[in-house]
């Protein structure tokens, strides 16, 4: 799998759910983790960052989505060296996918893990 294959099976979860019902996702291996049970209020950002923290994974290489605002889901492969990012954003005519550069809050690997 590629980050467009994980950013195409998010796509057609948002599809089925839509944005706002889009849970942290997680793939590491064959391990698949829906974060549930986040406090309200808490940033599902930050949650998917804490969780990858407390597993262990910050140096693995895994896949991950979170709804990053309002009709707007992020996607990225994640490994020990760098984090490439994709952004999902949810049209009245339907979802539009586009390739990040960079994700001002994606704080892995810039010392807070370390």
């Amino acid at each position: 799998m590629d980050l467009q294959e994980f950013t195409h099976i998010t796509l057609t979860v948002l599809e089925d759910q839509g944005t706002a019902a889009y849970a942290p996702t997680l793939i590491a291996g064959e391990t698949v983790q829906v974060i549930q049970g986040i406090p309200e209020g808490m940033d599902h950002r930050e949650a998917i960052q804490e969780t990858i923290l407390r597993l262990g994974l910050e140096q693995s290489d895994f896949y991950f989505g979170v709804r990053s605002g309002p009709g707007e889901v992020t996607t990225g492969f994640h490994t020990a060296v760098s984090t490439r990012f994709q952004r999902i954003l949810e049209l009245h005519t339907g979802f539009v996918v586009s390739d990040l550069e960079d994700c001002a809050w994606w704080t892995l690997g810039q010392g807070r893990d370390q």
